[in-house]
Parts: structure tokens; C-alpha cells; sequence
């Protein structure tokens, strides 16, 4: 009762004084009675309040939405007065509007789909106002995988990309932002899961149809065909398939750097018990890229080499693969017998790692990594943007952990369990 009177009291415009506590009827009226003020941190301040009550009454649902539907009034209402730039009255809207979604999901689903629209469309204002919040990404990505559930399943790819891209935001914000990570991880399993449970159906319907064909025959009394031998995957379903476990292996990489930032969470660990036979261990990311030769760097002469690289706990380097992953950088056109060009960036020496858009580099998604030892830095072409994120991501989160003393929770993370 303390601290429910102690927020009532903020309400009331007087923090610390004695206050009566009052329905949720009667907190629409608190904006507008004389003496309260209205100047916009008061008004923000209200709706803080007012989120605070909601959150205590988790077993009154009909009073928590009276008291959210306020707090975004209260919002609406800040935010206007400021001509919509008041980052965080815009911010703690779209948490009003994603916790009413909530309630109302299972017997409105029409609504929680307007108020996730809606928390989505506060989340972008909020960082258009203060650009520099991870939370903000990161609440906004959840917004947008929450929208995807309520779609149909022809349009969740595209929610589910824009989230993705949001916990990115997060983490490029915060490299330190284990939650960010981990949400990116779980978002990118459960799109490889749905694609994986696609082509099998696919697979499944296509044998259906072969078997119903065949009983046809025999009801008209055709002769039957001989048996062929099973028809060898075309090239798109070969690829298809590469692309799930490429997605697979992309999401098992944020859950380990999750459970890396935060070794004694168990939700982590546990997480990364289940998806860690996804990674190329002993890497945490592997596969091809493409970089400048050493014996050619700053020449005019200057030759951009293949190689396939792996990326653990303490560098970057050009390998030849382990036995276990030949098969992948066959598929991806390396020369398996070559010598690997001497190329290793150690993540001690790294200060940065982007995208890069210059076309004078090779054609595929190209990034930069600076090094503490070349301001310069160097390049680096992956075969599309999804890897060269994923690239960008590993490195950036794999640097910060070496400089925050977390290359033990990585190496951890690595390590082949029994």
C-alpha cells in the first residue's frame, strides 16, 4: 500500500505528499484538474505513474488497461506539446501500447495488431528524436516480430527482416547488449525453422502427388512405369537447403555470444545447449570471403584472393577447413588444395567493423574492419549482405568481449561439450 499511495501521490502533483488513493476511474481526470500543472515532464511523469499501477494490478486486467489507455493519452499529450520530439514520452507510449497489445491479444486480435503498429510507429519517433537508444531498437524489434505472428504466413519474412534489423541497431549501439543478441539469435532460428518446415512440406506434397499419380494408373488399369531411380535435387533446392543450415548456423552464432557476454544465465545456456552442434565449431563463423593477397596490398598489381576464413575467440584468419566443413567450401568454389593466403586480423587489434559500399571493390557486400595497428583498415567481400552482416556482428561483438575481459565466456561457448 506504501508504494502504491507513494505513485498516487505522484499523480497528484505533490511527490511526498500524504495522497488518498484513488479508482482507476478517477486517474483520467488528474491531467486536467487545476493546480497539476502541464508542462510536459509533469505530464511524463503522470504516465510513468500510471504504467507503475498498471503493472501492480497483473491480476485486474480491465483496470491495467483503463490505466494504460490513459498513460498513452497522458503520452499523447507530452509529446504534443513538445511538437512530437520528446523521445522519452514517445518511447514509454509505444511500452503502453505493446503491454495493452498484450492484454488484448487473445480476445482482440484485430487491436493488439493496431496497437503493435502503433508501439512500432512510436519506437521509430522516439529514435528519430534520440537516434542513439538500444533499448528503443531493441524494444522495436520485438514490436515487429510480435506484428509477424499476427500475419499471414506470406508476410512474416518481411516483419521478421525489418527485426532483425532492429536488434542489430541494438547491438552496433551497445556491442555489450546480451538481450539484443539473443533475440536476434531466436528470431533468426525460428525463421530457419519455418523455412525448413516449408520445403519439407513442399518435399512431402510432392511425393503425394508422385503416390496419387501412380494409384490412378493402377485404378485405369495402365500399365505402370518402371521405377526410376529417385530423381537428383536440382540446384535450387540444393541451394534452399544450404540457405536453412547458413540461417541455422547465423542464429546459433547470437545465442553463443549471448551466453558468452553472460556465462551464469541459464536461459542462455540452455539455449546454446540446443543450437551449439550448429556452429562450425571451432568457430564461431565461418565461410568464404574474399580479401586483397598479402604480397599484393598497396600495389597497383593489387589481386582480391578467395579464401575460406574462420573466426574464433581470438582472430580472423584464412584456413584451410576442417574435415567437417570441406563440403561447405567446396560448395562455395574454394580450392581445397590450395596454400590459404597469409591473412589473420587478431580481434585485439580491431576498433571496428561496417558495411562498406565502394564500387571499386569486388562485386558482392562488401565490409571494413579498422584495426588499431591501420587506422586504414582493411576490406573484405562476402557473397551477400546477410553474410556480410553476420560477419559485421561477429567481429564487433567479439572485439568488445576481448576488451572487456569476456574472451573465457567465448572460448566457453567453443567448447565441444560431452
Amino acid at each position: 500500500m506504501a508504494e502504491l499511495a507513494a505513485a498516487l501521490a505522484l499523480l497528484s502533483g505533490k511527490p511526498g505528499a500524504a495522497a488518498t488513493p484513488r479508482s482507476p476511474e478517477a486517474l483520467p481526470r488528474l491531467a486536467a484538474e487545476p493546480g497539476t500543472g502541464q508542462r510536459p515532464e509533469m505530464l511524463y511523469r503522470r504516465g510513468l505513474s500510471l504504467q507503475e499501477l498498471a503493472s501492480k494490478l497483473s491480476h485486474q486486467p480491465a483496470d491495467q488497461l483503463k490505466l494504460l489507455h490513459q498513460a498513452a493519452e497522458v503520452y499523447l499529450e507530452a509529446s504534443c506539446m513538445q511538437a512530437g520530439r520528446h523521445a522519452a514520452a514517445l518511447y514509454n507510449w509505444a511500452v503502453a501500447l505493446t503491454d495493452i497489445a498484450r492484454l488484448v491479444r487473445a480476445s482482440q486480435p484485430e487491436e493488439a495488431y493496431e496497437c503493435l503498429t502503433a508501439a512500432a510507429s512510436k519506437y521509430a519517433q522516439s529514435l528519430a528524436a534520440q537516434p542513439d537508444n538500444p533499448q528503443a531498437c531493441n524494444n522495436w524489434g520485438l514490436v515487429l516480430q510480435d506484428l509477424a505472428s499476427l500475419r499471414p504466413a506470406s508476410e512474416r519474412a518481411a516483419y521478421l527482416h525489418h527485426s532483425c534489423s532492429k536488434f542489430r541497431r541494438a547491438l552496433r549501439l551497445r556491442p555489450g547488449f546480451d538481450r539484443a543478441c539473443y533475440n536476434l539469435g531466436t528470431v533468426l532460428y525460428g525463421h530457419a525453422c519455418s523455412l525448413q518446415e516449408a520445403l519439407l512440406a513442399g518435399q512431402e506434397a510432392a511425393e503425394a502427388a508422385a503416390l496419387a499419380a501412380l494409384a490412378a494408373r493402377s485404378r485405369a488399369g495402365m500399365p505402370q512405369t518402371p521405377r526410376t531411380p529417385r530423381t537428383p535435387r536440382s540446384t535450387a533446392a540444393v541451394a534452399r537447403e544450404r540457405a536453412i543450415a547458413a540461417t541455422f548456423a547465423h542464429a546459433a552464432q547470437y545465442i553463443a555470444l549471448a551466453a558468452a557476454q553472460q556465462p551464469g544465465k541459464q536461459v542462455y545456456s540452455d539455449s546454446l545447449a540446443a543450437v551449439q552442434r550448429l556452429l562450425p565449431l571451432p568457430f564461431l563463423r565461418a565461410g568464404p570471403l574474399m580479401a586483397v593477397h598479402p604480397d599484393t596490398a598497396g600495389t597497383p598489381a593489387e589481386r582480391w584472393s578467395p579464401a575460406w576464413f574462420g573466426l574464433d575467440s581470438e582472430r580472423l584468419a584464412a584456413a584451410r577447413p576442417p574435415a567437417a566443413l570441406a563440403g561447405q567450401a567446396a560448395a562455395a568454389g574454394l580450392p581445397l588444395a590450395s596454400v590459404p593466403p597469409p591473412i589473420v586480423v587478431e580481434l585485439a587489434d580491431v576498433t571496428d567493423a561496417r558495411l562498406a559500399a565502394d564500387p571499386s571493390l569486388p562485386a558482392g557486400a562488401a565490409l571494413w574492419v579498422g584495426l588499431f595497428s591501420k587506422p586504414s583498415g582493411v576490406y573484405f567481400v562476402a557473397p551477400d549482405q546477410d553474410d556480410a552482416e553476420g560477419w559485421v556482428d561477429a567481429l564487433l561483438l567479439l572485439a568488445h568481449l576481448h576488451r572487456t575481459g569476456g574472451t573465457d565466456g567465448v572460448r566457453a561457448a567453443l567448447s565441444v561439450r560431452r
